[in-house]
């Protein structure tokens, strides 16, 4: 009788034992993860010209006409931005070419499907275009993110009303829009448009 008392004891342990650490292991674990939500799929819906000619150029023109220094027969009449509407057309043209170099990835066709004739005769036509940019993804986004990095430097320079910092970040996001043309649309005219920088009617002002 002593023996069947124990055998009963040790079931009896080992039962609370294994319902012991059965509350610990579904205590312990934690619920597996949900899936993340799969990434929104991004259509273009029109052309890379017409992204450019209806969004991005226009906007980016807030920038570039914000200051200027021309010379009359009057003499030189400077434009600069002075009020709170002026600041905020020029962070509206920042935005325009920050958020636009993220649309500038999306693929796109480079022409409208009725085709573009350029005023440019050194300027390929859409299709050799479309082939060098498929070919060089990469150079064609780095040169996107080029054009988002002089956006995000135009909005601080809104935010610290910095207007003779204005003038060099208009000359330098033509030169990032400058660089992207001569890769993909007339690469031809790289050697000419080089020199033409390096003469004397490029060479920009010292500051004094």
């Amino acid at each position: 009788m002593p023996m069947i008392r124990r055998s009963i004891g040790a079931a009896a342990l080992l039962f609370v034992g294994a319902l012991t650490l059965q509350q610990c292991t579904s205590t312990s674990t934690p619920p597996a993860p949900e899936a993340a939500p799969a990434a929104p799929e991004l259509t273009a819906v029109v052309s890379v010209r017409e992204l450019m000619a209806s969004l991005i150029d226009p906007l980016a023109d807030n920038v570039f006409e914000a200051v200027a220094v021309d010379v009359t027969d009057k003499g030189v009449v400077e434009t600069k931005p002075t009020t709170d509407e002026d600041w905020e057309k020029i962070r509206q043209g920042a935005i325009a070419l920050a958020e636009g170099s993220n649309l500038l990835k999306i693929p796109r066709p480079v022409a409208p499907a009725d085709d573009y004739v350029s005023k440019n005769p050194e300027e390929l036509s859409p299709a050799e275009i479309q082939a060098i940019i498929d070919k060089n993804r990469g150079a064609w986004n780095a040169f996107a993110d080029g054009l988002r990095q002089q956006g995000l430097a135009v909005l601080e320079i809104v935010e610290a009303r910095d207007t003779d910092k204005l003038f060099q970040a208009g000359s330098d996001i033509d030169r990032v829009c400058e660089s992207c043309h001569l890769t993909f649309w007339y690469p031809g005219e790289r050697e000419a448009v080089t020199r033409a920088r390096e003469s004397r009617a490029f060479k920009e002002p010292v500051k004094k």
